[in-house]
């Protein structure tokens, strides 16, 4: 499930993932980044990865045809993430955005709120 987060605003994009993730997902955030993108060019997206429990593959396949269309839309990413796995699909996305992607731990919310706002 998708969540937009409260620091949603401008040029950034920011949402909370949790549980099981579908492409129902993806078709509720891809209008906010659509509109986003119509109004401000490049965005920024800041990724919060909670008790992601699974992914289908028509939501993972969303999630390429997002980066893939939006390749030089996106100025960088800020992923938070749990574990090992989350690190690593963190790092698949990097081919797919002309921007910077970074990944962050839990413990370091403050710092990738504060590198995705810069």
């Amino acid at each position: 499930m998708f969540q937009v987060l409260d620091i949603t605003q401008k040029d950034l994009i920011a949402i909370k993932v949790d549980g099981n993730n579908t492409k129902n997902d993806y078709d509720k955030i891809t209008p906010l980044i659509e509109k986003s993108v119509e109004k401000f060019g490049k965005i920024k997206f800041y990724v919060q990865l909670d008790n992601v429990k699974s992914i289908t593959p028509t939501a993972f396949r969303e999630d390429l045809k997002t980066y893939v269309k939006h390749f030089d839309d996106i100025d960088k990413i800020a992923v938070v993430g749990e574990n090992a796995w989350q690190k690593l699909w963190s790092n698949l996305a990097t081919p797919f955005v002309s921007g910077t992607v970074e990944y962050f731990s839990h413990e370091d919310i403050a710092e990738a709120r504060n590198w995705i706002i810069d």
